[in-house]
């Protein structure tokens, strides 16, 4: 699995996973029932430029994966979704490591996550990530703390994340290549069962 930084490009990317969503998937993301057109406004203000959206992706370069960071003046609010099918693989836990070391990384003091009180996988993701976790009224907060980043982390971030980004187009290439034979033989096929036919 891939887990790299989202560029301005990838808008549509974002926007196509969100809208794949369930209603109660849609639910838990945004902590209330969001239409299509809401959640393409909330795409379109995203800033690319300001906050992280990281993208985590599958063999064939598919997102199965997002999570964000939005940056505020003393802390930054993270969010969290995984494709239904790709839930219970630590995903939403890996997103959620990556984005503490980007936090750290552009000088946060602390990172906080708001949540329903019914999502479970949330609030373990929460706990496993040292977060302190309070609840009422049906939804939920998590902060944790956060130190300085040093040089070395620093350093190993930028490498970790330069690698992803290679490895994320090499993977992309592969599978636009698997595509592109597998259209040519399907193309070969069909020519060949219309040339058997018409002998």
């Amino acid at each position: 699995m891939i887990i790299r930084p989202l560029t301005v490009f990838e808008r549509e990317a974002v926007r196509t996973f969100y809208l794949a969503l369930s209603a109660d998937d849609r639910r838990k993301r945004f902590c209330c029932s969001l239409s299509d057109a809401t959640i393409s406004g909330y795409v379109d203000g995203l800033n690319f430029t300001r906050d992280t959206i990281l993208g985590a992706y599958d063999e064939q370069a598919r997102i199965i994966g997002l999570a964000e960071l939005v940056r505020g003046p003393k802390a930054g609010e993270m969010a969290f979704s995984v494709r239904p099918d790709k839930r219970g693989q630590k995903i939403g836990t890996l997103l959620m490591e990556r984005l503490v070391s980007r936090a750290r990384m552009c000088g946060a003091n602390k990172v906080f996550v708001m949540f329903l009180s019914d999502n479970t996988p949330m609030r373990r993701m929460a706990l496993r990530a040292g977060m302190s976790v309070q609840t009422a009224d049906g939804e939920s907060h998590a902060e944790r703390e956060l130190s300085p980043a040093s040089a070395q982390e620093l350093i190993r971030l930028l490498f970790e994340e330069g690698l992803a980004h290679s490895g994320y187009f090499s993977t992309l290439g592969m599978a636009q290549l698997g595509s592109l034979a597998e259209r040519s033989a399907s193309a070969t096929r069909k020519r060949v069962k219309a040339l058997v036919s018409t002998v």
